[in-house]
């Protein structure tokens, strides 16, 4: 049996240019602006147990995470639909999904064809370790058994203690792309093509 745990923006769905269009509107700043933030935020934690943000921060991030993804899921972004279609032929695997976003937009791989067991978003958990921790908990599975697929450095980040580092992989095509993993990930766990994903299950 395989355990993949996902993240979902980047990874499952391309959410890229639609998610910088949204933040540059509601936080009334030029695409470039939002670009350049949006990769230093992904170049450190975000949702990390440590953080523990005040409730008051935390209503304010809930607030932020509803509008925007309320407002992503009104656009048309695509999923990676060659990457689901080559996990789709993994036999005996369990997945899951994990987001800092909301299930708005998340719920659109829906209609894909796979059976997540899970799909977790900002609104269960503030961070990815205490979503992948629940996830384990209901598939009776130690944390260092899993797979977590992403595309950013944050990510790699917050998990890289908690799992077995080589179990981290890395989805070149998502929002930091292969230059940037590779500061955080060898090269033999980032994936160039979608069909890679076999040769890191092997």
């Amino acid at each position: 049996m395989k355990y993949l745990i996902f993240d979902f923006d980047g990874v499952l769905g391309d959410t890229l240019h639609q998610a910088r269009l949204i933040k540059a509107k509601m936080e009334n700043k030029s695409y470039e602006q939002v670009v350049d933030e949006v990769q230093k935020q992904f170049n450190n934690t975000v949702h990390s147990k440590k953080d523990n943000p005040s409730d008051q921060k935390m209503l304010k991030i809930l607030k932020w995470t509803h509008d925007f993804s309320y407002l992503l899921s009104k656009t048309d972004f695509p999923l990676f639909t060659g990457f689901i279609e080559e996990i789709k032929k993994i036999e005996n695997t369990k997945n899951a999904i994990v987001s800092s976003g909301s299930k708005f937009y998340i719920d659109k791989v829906a209609s894909v064809g796979i059976d997540f067991t899970h799909i977790l978003d900002l609104f269960d958990h503030h961070s990815k370790e205490e979503k992948i921790l629940q996830i384990c908990r209901d598939w009776k599975v130690d944390i260092k058994d899993i797979y977590y697929l992403t595309d950013t450095q944050s990510d790699v980040k917050e998990l890289i203690d908690i799992m077995d580092p080589a179990k981290i992989i890395g989805c070149s095509w998502g929002f930091q792309g292969y230059d940037k993993l590779s500061e955080v990930l060898p090269q033999n766990q980032i994936l160039k093509e979608f069909s890679d994903i076999h040769k890191v299950l092997a």
